[in-house]
């Protein structure tokens, strides 16, 4: 029986194993809204804004380490969308984007919302697949899923003119070819096994490309064996448990001085499953660029991409875990008392950095006081959502995290995909804890899923940090400007109120002393909740405050 297009479209994401999909209607792609209605398997979720919809798309990618699908409207809904395809790109996420388009006979006139998106996605795209025949429809998607999974991970674009969605399709639906994972030769394993065995100082930075229980629990294995500490970079804070005794640490931006010190006193630097951007290496000093101090083994799924940026000793284009499982067969043999030694101090020192001790400040709460709090309530397997902003420097210097928890974060450092990523950790992962930090910023601009999250019974905990001002912004205006405030300072709503127009609970903590009893009401609360700290802004960090820099 001939199906249409838009039929056919829907079975093959069936096919891809596709559960969930994150969109804002638009009539642009009406067939693909309707063909949903006969794949009872697949929730179409109705998000406020595009740009909230791609955001869902890609912590849901991170989430269940399987691609995301956002469905967008033509030209001004996948303009709105374009700050998800900037995170996907730039955290290495596959996320296939289903982009509505004018009509064939009508392209290249100017039309109604017409847009080159093959020109506009250029830069923030693996690729852009324009399906101009609908016979070819589940050829091209499952295209997008394989790209948007091989190599680097990342965006993939499909552009649907909406004629075709209507037109008949013969074509049967297509399912996933399966992936190539790749190990590393036996001369490149020798060779790392040989680094390995041989350094005194080595310190291993394990990333985003480390998914899931077997691969996490891997690399515990493979830090105990051979004895060696873990750093976690920029916003991937659950990937080693801060608690193990293995733990070096967080290479978050501004990584504090008493632990990069030591750090730096590394003789084997081990890079495993992660690109290695500039908050990972403190604006590309540690390791250095391009060539780093130290020997420097880097693993990552994409050839094309070791020794893009950094020339390193060893380069190994091969799938992480597969990396670390020749390691652990080949075996770690004897380990020094050296090596011992050097991860105690690491380990010591993180400790250290993690241990809070309680400040006060005159212009507000210090959100150090929170974060703690939440500690004592974080459930093991808990989802940990941060938006971008200096406050979301508590938590990553603060907050307890392993290897069950999930920490999403958009390491770009893009404003607004806390309350997104938090949404659809409830809907991807359903009866997990979620715990989201944003600012009073970032929650004006994408906070209004809050809405989307009531609607699906989302029980997000939204925990917003309102110091009345673009606080990174005036630490920047601090440091460049000193004494000249200008065009930083916010007049925010009452956010209790703003969260309980939503139908949420809306909690307020304004003093130390409401801290405890506030955190723990809200944490135990079963429903979506807003929770407000007035917060210092003069004490904007864990290492900064304000008058100090305007001082200097």
């Amino acid at each position: 029986m001939t199906k249409s297009a838009a039929h056919v479209l829907a079975a093959t994401l069936e096919a891809h194993g596709v559960d969930v999909a994150y969109c804002v209607p638009g009539e642009s792609y009406l067939p693909l809204t309707d063909a949903f209605l006969d794949f009872p398997g697949m929730k179409l979720v109705v998000c406020r804004h595009e740009g909230g919809a791609g955001l869902m798309a890609v912590a849901h990618a991170r989430l269940r380490n399987q691609p995301g699908v956002c469905i967008i409207s033509r030209g001004p809904g996948a303009m709105n969308a374009a700050i998800a395809l900037h995170v996907a790109y730039h955290d290495a996420e596959p996320v296939v984007f289903l982009v509505g388009q004018a009509e064939r006979d009508e392209l290249n006139r100017m039309t109604l919302q017409e847009l080159n998106y093959s020109k506009t996605f250029s830069d923030t795209a693996k690729m852009v697949i324009e399906v101009i025949d609908q016979r070819r429809i589940a050829e091209d998607v499952a295209r997008a899923f394989h790209i948007a999974q091989s190599g680097t991970p990342g965006p993939v674009v499909v552009v649907l003119p909406e004629d075709l969605l209507y037109g008949d399709c013969d074509a049967e639906p297509l399912g996933p070819r399966a992936p190539a994972l790749t190990a590393p030769t036996p001369d490149d394993a020798a060779r790392a096994l040989d680094m390995l065995r041989n350094a005194k100082k080595p310190l291993v930075i394990a990333g985003g490309r480390l998914h899931g229980a077997a691969a996490l629990g891997d690399l515990t294995k493979f830090a105990e064996a051979f004895d060696l500490p873990v750093a976690s970079p920029q916003r991937r804070f659950h990937i080693f448990d801060s608690r193990h005794p293995n733990s070096a640490g967080r290479l978050a931006n501004r990584a504090p001085a008493e632990l990069l010190d030591i750090m730096k006193e590394t003789d084997l630097l081990v890079v495993i499953g992660e690109r290695i951007g500039p908050s990972m290496s403190q604006g590309y000093t540690f390791p250095r660029a391009p060539v780093p101090d130290q020997p420097m083994i880097h693993v990552w799924p994409d050839t094309d991409e070791v020794g893009r940026v950094f020339q390193p000793t060893l380069g190994l284009g091969c799938d992480p875990h597969e990396f670390i499982k020749a390691m652990l067969a080949a075996g770690a043999g004897e380990i020094s008392a050296e090596r011992k030694t050097w991860v105690k101090r690491l380990n010591d020192a993180h400790n250290s950095v993690m241990d809070w001790t309680p400040v006060s400040a005159n212009d507000g709460l210090v959100f150090g006081h929170v974060v703690e709090a939440i500690n004592k309530h974080l459930t093991k397997d808990a989802v940990v959502t941060t938006d971008a902003g200096n406050f979301s420097s508590w938590p990553a210097r603060f907050l307890h995290l392993g290897q069950e928890n999930t920490f999403i974060g958009a390491t770009v450092g893009a404003m607004g995909p806390g309350v997104p990523s938090g949404v659809a950790a409830g809907l991807s992962t359903p009866g997990r804890q979620i715990v989201v930090f944003v600012g009073d910023g970032g929650v004006m601009m994408t906070g209004n899923e809050l809405a989307t999250a009531v609607q699906y019974g989302v029980p997000i905990k939204i925990f917003v940090a309102n110091n009345s001002a673009y606080g990174t912004i005036r630490m920047h205006q601090a440091k460049a400007f000193p004494g000249r405030v200008h065009a930083t300072a916010l007049q925010n709503p009452d956010f209790v109120k703003w969260g309980e127009a939503f139908g949420a609970k809306g909690f307020l903590i304004e003093t130390e002393g409401d801290v405890e009893s506030v955190v723990a009401a809200a944490m135990a609360y079963d429903g979506p909740a807003v929770i407000e700290s007035r917060i210092s802004l003069n004490h904007i960090s864990p290492a900064a405050r304000i008058d100090e820099i305007e001082a200097r």
